[in-house]
């Protein structure tokens, strides 16, 4: 009877055992890394070199890379496109107001020259002199 207890005790440990090693698996499988997962992950990333060169992936020959290259590269463009287009309305805007400017320029321009001429009683662009004061001593 002590002997089928003993075994039975044995069996009972070797199926824990088993079962640990399985729920071990089952919790590294689902991401969860238990302490002994973790020493060993942490042996062999101090056993690996990192290189500190730089190295081409060469990928200058695959149509995916450059696909997507070319793609970022006109997406890039037409915001410039785009950008420059804003800028033209822009300039267009400012040059139909400089011109508004400009005509209310020379229209004040030649109401201060009527005015001139009417308070002088002369031409102001006549090159003759002009009249002295008399009568004033």
């Amino acid at each position: 009877m002590i002997l089928i207890n003993v075994l039975i005790f044995l069996l009972l440990i070797l199926i824990l055992i088993y079962l640990s090693g399985v729920f071990m698996r089952f919790l590294s499988y689902i991401g969860l890394r238990t302490r002994e997962t973790l020493e060993g992950f942490e042996e062999t990333k101090a056993s690996t070199t990192v290189s500190k060169t730089y190295k081409d992936p060469d990928l200058n020959e695959n149509p995916l890379y450059l696909a997507t290259l070319n793609a970022a590269n006109i997406s890039y463009l037409k915001d410039q496109v785009d950008a420059l287009n804003g800028l033209k309305q822009t300039v267009t805007t400012l040059q139909s107001q400089v011109d508004n400017n400009s005509t209310a320029l020379t229209a004040l321009g030649e109401q201060f020259n009527t005015s001139a001429q009417q308070l002088t009683g002369r031409d102001p662009n006549s090159k003759e002199p002009l009249p002295t004061v008399t009568g004033l001593e």
